[in-house]
């Protein structure tokens, strides 16, 4: 019997542990692009600006994942730590991606040891330099924030001229109730860009809630809002960028990124699903051990 009990705990623990792996996770993956043209030489356009990798800086939380891709042509490398290998910036001793050819991605989730700054840079073309920001908690740019009423996002085109942000309230998907979304998009200098124009898809669960293929702003900010969802599921936002201009003048005299695709996935909050699943394990190991005790007494 006591074999038995001993087994059926492995059991409810396997399955508690299969449970949580299909759960949705709370943590964000910010995506990060290596801009074109960036090692072209140290006077490449990023360099001014400070976003051969873009968005820069990102700020993050523990537990959160960032993945660089690069869309350049040349190869590069997404290392932390300084140049000058100073004190608090020594090469690699957070990450190094090794050489990145164009289209590959590199990934690195951050934990609680990493709260602070980390810069890092290309060791092949050092000029190329980022920021991470992880911070313990609070609202960041370039990730996600489950932990409140709002969610924000941020994208990148891929020539690094536009960048996407969206707000979505409330912070993840909730049944039976709309999403709002609120989009931002600003330039390369921060300034926000009049006149965008762009199209909108949202999905949950393969099924469109929102679809817009005419969305402009005069000011650099919109909103659009989906249908009211039926699950507390993930979904899939896509922003495809259509250029700059007015409406109702030709489309081809429209100026910026035209066609590139900015995508976001916002999932729902994580932390209550871990904690029921645990409860109900406990709970489960608890009452079979109990019930085993009596059969013994029989």
């Amino acid at each position: 019997m006591k074999s038995k009990t001993i087994g059926s705990f492995f059991v409810v623990l396997t399955l508690v542990v299969g449970i949580m792996a299909f759960a949705p996770s709370a943590f964000a993956d910010t995506a990060v692009s290596i801009t074109k043209g960036s090692g072209a030489s140290a006077s490449a356009a990023c360099v001014s600006t400070n976003n051969c990798f873009t968005p820069n800086p990102v700020n993050v939380s523990p537990g959160d994942t960032v993945t660089w891709t690069n869309t350049d042509t040349a190869s590069h490398t997404v290392t932390s730590g300084k140049i000058d290998n100073s004190t608090g910036n020594i090469v690699a001793a957070v990450f190094d991606s090794s050489l990145l050819t164009p289209g590959k991605t590199f990934s690195h989730q951050f934990t609680a040891a990493d709260v602070g700054t980390i810069n890092y840079f290309c060791q092949v073309h050092p000029w190329m330099t980022g920021v991470v920001t992880v911070a313990a908690g609070g609202a960041k740019s370039g990730g996600m924030n489950t932990g409140g009423a709002m969610t924000m996002v941020q994208g990148m085109s891929t020539d690094g001229s536009t960048q996407v942000t969206i707000d979505t309230t409330p912070a993840a998907p909730v049944s039976g109730q709309p999403l709002s979304i609120a989009l931002t998009f600003k330039n390369a200098n921060g300034n926000p860009i009049k006149h965008q124009n762009y199209a909108i898809t949202v999905t949950q669960d393969g099924n469109s809630v929102l679809s817009n293929t005419t969305g402009h702003t005069h000011t650099g900010n919109d909103m659009q809002m989906t249908s009211n969802l039926e699950y507390a599921k993930p979904v899939d936002i896509t922003v495809t960028l259509n250029g700059v201009g007015l409406p109702g003048t030709d489309p081809s005299t429209w100026t910026g990124p035209k066609g590139d695709v900015v995508s976001f996935h916002v999932v729902p909050e994580f932390g209550s699903i871990a904690s029921i699943v645990l409860a109900i394990a406990v709970i489960s190991v608890v009452v079979f051990t109990t019930k085993t005790r009596v059969i013994l007494k029989l």
